[in-house]
């Protein structure tokens, strides 16, 4: 994975934990389920999980 891809991967992986925790902060606490399966996804199962939360 080149320096590029490895940065995006990990913005992408920030989004999602602040959208997770605005979620969890606004009463949907449900939405911080899916903490630990983004902090251990890998650049793919992150996408899907973005495409989950209508970010990408």
């Amino acid at each position: 994975m080149d320096m590029d891809a490895s940065y995006e991967t990990e913005a992408l992986r920030q989004k999602l934990l602040d959208e997770i925790w605005a979620g969890g902060c606004a009463g949907l606490g449900a939405m911080l389920l899916d903490e630990e399966a983004i902090r251990s996804a890998g650049p793919e199962q992150l996408r899907a999980l973005a495409r989950q939360y209508g970010i990408q």
